[in-house]
């Protein structure tokens, strides 16, 4: 698990590198969110952090999300942030690889578990691909029987869509040192 401390590392040392490459301009960290899949941190100007005045505000960047299993780094781009999850879902099929089901997987499993093979045969056969008979039915029967259906098969398929316009990434693992969190307090003025 990701600590609060490390995410927050993690992230200034971003924004100071992107800072000295004059690729982004001085941002500071403001809010730290703990969520579900990490540590969801929040950047302003300096001079917003200072006076939280609207006209001091940078606009059109998202929060740094830090992956609470392995420290990566990625931002949630602005225009996902406006309440809907879909981010969540994109980060999850980007980042951690949990596809969800194709629908024509979840279609014939549901028909299959009621007993209806036929109905499962004939969705295999409508669907976008032109699967012959003999693959429809190789398709069924890998469904009914809890495997993944052939790569074959699944290759003629129409494929889901693999753009996540709503995460980018800046760094893999960045797991935490064992003894960093010692040297970061260590570091720190007495009352701090």
């Amino acid at each position: 698990m990701t600590s609060r401390e490390w995410a927050i590392e993690l992230v200034e040392r971003q924004l100071l590198a992107a800072e000295a490459a004059r690729s982004w301009p001085a941002m500071v960290v403001i809010g730290v969110e703990r969520h579900a899949l990490g540590w969801l941190i929040s950047c302003q100007s300096p001079e917003y952090a200072r006076t939280g005045l609207s006209r001091d505000a940078l606009a059109g960047h998202g929060p740094f999300l830090v992956d609470a299993l392995d420290g990566s780094l990625h931002m949630v781009h602005a225009q996902f942030c406006d309440g809907d999850r879909e981010w969540e879902d994109q980060y999850r099929q980007k980042v951690r690889g949990d596809l969800p089901p194709r629908e024509l997987d979840a279609r014939v499993r549901q028909l299959t578990d009621l007993g209806r093979r036929g109905d499962a045969f004939r969705a295999v056969r409508r669907a976008p691909g032109g699967l012959s008979p003999a693959d429809a039915l190789r398709f069924v029967d890998a469904i009914a029987s809890g495997s993944a259906p052939p790569a074959d098969l699944v290759y003629r398929l129409p494929q889901p869509d693999t753009r996540y316009p709503a995460i980018s990434t800046y760094s893999g693992p960045n797991p935490e040192p064992a003894d960093w969190w010692p040297v970061r307090q260590a570091s720190r003025p007495p009352g701090a």
